[in-house]
C-alpha cells in the first residue's frame, strides 16, 4: 500500500503540468464561489455552480497548460536568479503574456457561457483595459517575487497562490454587467 501511495505522491513532481492543472482545478472554481460570497453574500448552497464549473474547466484545461508552457518557454531565456533578471522577466511577461492571457480569459469564459462570437469580442473590448491596468501592478510584483525567491519546480504552485487573489478579482470583473447605455448602443449598432 505504501508503494502505491509513494507513486501517487510523486506524480505531481514527475508531471509539473499535472500539478498546475490540479491546483487550478481547485483554485479557479473556489475563486468563483468566493467572489460571489464577498460581493453578494451568496452561500455555498446558493452559489452559481455552473459558473464555478466553467471557471474550473477554463482554469484547468486552458489557463494552466498555457501558463505552464509559457513558464517553460521563458525559462530558457532567463537562467539567472538575480533581482535584475527577475524584474526583467516580470516586465516582459506583463507586456507579452498578460495581454494574451486576459483576452483569452474574457473570450474563453464568454465562449463557455455559449455567447456568440461578437459578444465574446465585445466583452474583451469592454473589460480588457481596466483589468490590464490593475494586472500591471499586481503581476509584475508577484512574478518578481516568484522568479527571484521561488525554485523553478515550485513556480506554478506559487503562481497558483497569487492566481487565487487575481482570479477572485477576475471573477468580479467577469460578473460585471454592461451598463444599459452600452447595451442600447450595441443593439442600435446591429
Amino acid at each position: 500500500m505504501s508503494g502505491i501511495l509513494t507513486k501517487v505522491r510523486r506524480l505531481p513532481v514527475q508531471f509539473p503540468l499535472l500539478r498546475g492543472m490540479l491546483s487550478y482545478a481547485v483554485i479557479w472554481p473556489t475563486c468563483s464561489v468566493l467572489q460571489e460570497y464577498l460581493e453578494h453574500g451568496t452561500t455555498v448552497e446558493n452559489a452559481d455552480w455552473a459558473r464555478a464549473a466553467r471557471f474550473g474547466i477554463f482554469g484547468t484545461f486552458f489557463m494552466a497548460p498555457l501558463f505552464y508552457n509559457w513558464m517553460k518557454y521563458t525559462s530558457r531565456f532567463f537562467k539567472g536568479k538575480t533581482l535584475g533578471s527577475a524584474v526583467t522577466r516580470a516586465v516582459i511577461e506583463q507586456i507579452s503574456y498578460s495581454p494574451v492571457a486576459m483576452a483569452y480569459f474574457f473570450f474563453g469564459m464568454s465562449a463557455l457561457e455559449m455567447k456568440p462570437f461578437n459578444a465574446c469580442v465585445e466583452e474583451v473590448k469592454e473589460k480588457f483595459w481596466d483589468t490590464y491596468k490593475i494586472g500591471a501592478v499586481f503581476w509584475p510584483t508577484a512574478q518578481t517575487l516568484n522568479f527571484y525567491f521561488v525554485s523553478e519546480k515550485n513556480r506554478i504552485v506559487f503562481v497558483s497562490a497569487a492566481s487565487f487573489i487575481w482570479t477572485v478579482y477576475l471573477a468580479h470583473v467577469k460578473s460585471r454587467k454592461r451598463n444599459t447605455d452600452d447595451l442600447k448602443f450595441l443593439e442600435n449598432k446591429d
